[in-house]
């Protein structure tokens, strides 16, 4: 059991302590929170942070990831949103970023528009879609994240055979460590694979700039 190790989080928000996380930035007061693993981004439902101040953060900060950002049918309106989309989605091509993705009913049409955008680094945090839409995020090069959510799908044994990483999708503390220990847990008894090992070694590729390039 690895409740007294840490564990690394591929999606946080910024809380009472960020290390060992991938910590997402959405606002303004959050940007203190920037290191060497963060992004920063804008959910257009939410508001945020100004689009000149995204593209000078990351032109300043070369760690610093895009995202999250995408497209949510329950939350937003998708063809007001695709500005927005466009836009983040363009600094990841430009900057050559990992973009991680925010997707709520839209993964298909959001994988399409990455890879006609030709974005080469994708993460699709929080992924709860069917393994056949995650084998195709797999085939275009891009990964998929596994949260607490996750693991209540009908296809979690089909998505635990794919690269995967796993997530809390909470604000850093406590709670956020021992969840994210509970999922490393969860994955190795299902798969039987150390999770630790393999995903310290993902980890380590992204941010040496050599993921899946």
């Amino acid at each position: 059991m690895y409740y007294n190790r840490l564990m690394f989080d591929f999606h946080a928000h910024p809380g009472d302590d960020d290390n060992d996380a991938f910590i997402s930035i959405l606002n303004e007061n959050e940007i203190v929170a920037i290191g060497r693993t963060s992004s920063i981004g804008y959910l257009p439902w939410l508001g945020g942070i100004k689009r000149d101040r995204i593209e000078s953060l990351i032109r300043e900060n070369p760690f610093l990831m895009v995202g999250e950002f995408g497209l949510d049918r329950i939350k937003g309106c998708i063809e007001s949103d695709m500005e927005d989309f466009y836009f983040m989605a363009s600094l990841a091509r430009s900057y050559d970023r990992l973009a991680v993705i925010h997707s709520v009913k839209s993964t298909e049409l959001i994988l399409k528009e990455l890879k006609g955008m030709k974005v080469r680094r994708a993460l699709f945090h929080c992924y709860t879609g069917s393994w056949e839409t995650a084998k195709s995020i797999e085939r275009a090069g891009y990964l998929i994240s596994l949260s607490p959510r996750s693991f209540r799908c009908r296809d979690i044994s089909r998505l635990l055979s794919l690269n995967f990483l796993l997530e809390s999708d909470m604000r850093t503390g406590n709670k956020e460590k021992e969840t994210i220990a509970m999922l490393y847990n969860e994955a190795e008894r299902l798969t039987g694979v150390d999770q630790r090992a393999r995903l310290d070694r993902i980890r380590k590729e992204i941010w040496k700039d050599s993921f899946f390039a």
